[in-house]
């Protein structure tokens, strides 16, 4: 039989089950965590951990031998980061802030953008805090700013806003804004709701336009201001946590709301 594993818990903390911290942290799944406690690489104080087992705050927790080190603090970090487009997400560059380095564990992008585009993306270092928010982001509304290539007309931006659906797919075209360039190149600014940055590429591209550059620049209350350059990332502010969290809730139990059967159905 493996020895349990103690939990030391400190003054005014309860120990909790290593596969959700270990989850929440984003090291692992709470499957993979499970894994490695049944394979015998997961060890608290020295002591291979069973199913079950709980981790106090002070505990060390190593996995084959190697130190893991958890947030200090429950609430998970979100960063805005700002990717090129055509780039992929540079994890080196967008964990580079001294607080994201700090942290430990395995960080996750939140609704990311295709390799081929660029801008606005959220990252966190909590699996928790992505399943939450991951439930609502979705509905939430989003601003494209397009650069375009072909002949863009008042009558192709007006059946754009009329578009529905995309590949099967429901969209939502909230306002498009164009701005005429010389020639064939044009930009066009479009807010939305639930449409992928890919729909919007596929819907122009079978009317024979082709999106040279298209760039996320907000996403629900969350906007990519210039004074954050390209490549680089900062550390969500607590009025935009709070402002982006009440949003993807409400958004999410909106969801839940419709998808429940009525009563007597």
């Amino acid at each position: 039989m493996r020895p349990r594993a103690r939990a030391r818990s400190s003054a005014g903390s309860t120990p909790e089950r290593v596969q959700k911290l270990l989850a929440a942290a984003g090291v692992g799944s709470r499957r993979e965590v499970e894994r490695w406690i049944r394979e015998g690489r997961l060890r608290i104080n020295g002591e291979v951990a069973a199913i079950g087992a709980r981790l106090a705050p002070r505990d060390r927790i190593t996995l084959d031998g190697h130190p893991l080190r958890l947030p200090s603090s429950k609430a998970g970090q979100l960063l805005l980061y700002h990717r090129s487009p055509g780039a992929a997400l540079d994890w080196k560059a967008a964990t580079r802030p001294a607080a994201a380095r700090a942290a430990a564990g395995r960080w996750l992008a939140i609704q990311p953008l295709p390799p081929v585009d660029g801008g606005l993306e959220i990252l966190t270092n909590d699996g928790s805090l992505a399943q939450r928010i991951s439930r609502g982001v979705h509905a939430l509304e989003v601003d494209y700013v397009l650069r375009m290539r072909g002949r863009l007309n008042d009558t192709l931006v007006a059946e754009f806003l009329q578009a529905s659906e995309c590949d099967g797919a429901p969209m939502s075209i909230l306002s498009a804004v164009p701005k005429y360039g010389a020639g064939l190149n044009h930009w066009l600014d479009v807010s939305a709701r639930a449409t992928r940055s890919a729909q919007v590429r596929h819907w122009w591209a079978a009317r024979g336009m082709i999106v040279a550059r298209l760039m996320r620049v907000r996403l629900g209350p969350i906007r990519l201001s210039r004074e954050l350059p390209r490549g680089r990332s900062r550390a969500m502010s607590s009025d935009e946590r709070d402002a982006l969290l009440r949003e993807v809730d409400t958004a999410a139990a909106g969801g839940e709301r419709r998808a429940r059967p009525a009563a007597g159905s």
